[in-house]
């Protein structure tokens, strides 16, 4: 069973790593700031394996995109770690198997990240970018906050199409590792 849960998790990493190197839209008001679905698989496990399933798939993925896409550097790596966490790991901690549970879940990880992340710029930007606080501050309400709140609400948007439309399929072939 572990070994079905770890393979499991594996693809779902990769279909991230995948997902993230492919689709990729530029924010209007910010095209530094890229739009991609790659959360939307790691949702998807940890709302089936639970909270530390989805902090596990979230280093992983951020460790291995910091490889593929290395231009974000240690810094990237972290805030792509924080980012995801705070979406992912309150939905799976909140999911209990019902379609209730779920939109609770992705829409207090999406709060979660379009509220924090704003923060952590403002604080981080300056200090691993060189950046003037001023200016983080500056891109806020035109860049900032709108991005994290799309970028969230879009994951956790087709995360709550497809969580309904697997349950099914995982009831029948998951029942044995998906227990959280």
């Amino acid at each position: 069973m572990k070994l079905k849960k770890l393979t499991i998790m594996s693809v779902l990493v990769a279909i991230s790593a995948v997902l993230t190197l492919v689709v990729k839209i530029p924010f209007p008001t910010a095209p530094f700031l890229i739009y991609e679905p790659g959360d939307v698989p790691i949702l998807i496990g940890g709302m089936l394996f639970g909270p530390v399933a989805a902090l596990a798939m979230t280093v992983t993925i951020s460790i291995l995109l910091g490889f593929f896409v290395p231009s974000g550097g240690v810094f990237g790596v972290i805030m792509h770690i924080i980012a995801t966490s705070l979406l992912t790991v309150p939905a799976a901690m909140i999911y209990r198997g019902t379609k209730k549970s779920a939109y609770k879940g992705l829409m207090a990880g999406a709060l979660a990240m379009t509220v924090v992340m704003p923060l952590l710029n403002v604080w981080l930007n300056p200090i691993f970018y060189g950046m003037p606080r001023e200016a983080v501050v500056k891109l806020l309400v035109p860049a900032i906050i709108p991005f994290n709140f799309l970028k969230s609400f879009i994951n956790a948007a087709i995360t709550a199409v497809l969580i309904p439309r697997m349950s099914f399929w995982w009831q029948k072939n998951l029942a044995d590792v998906a227990k959280r």
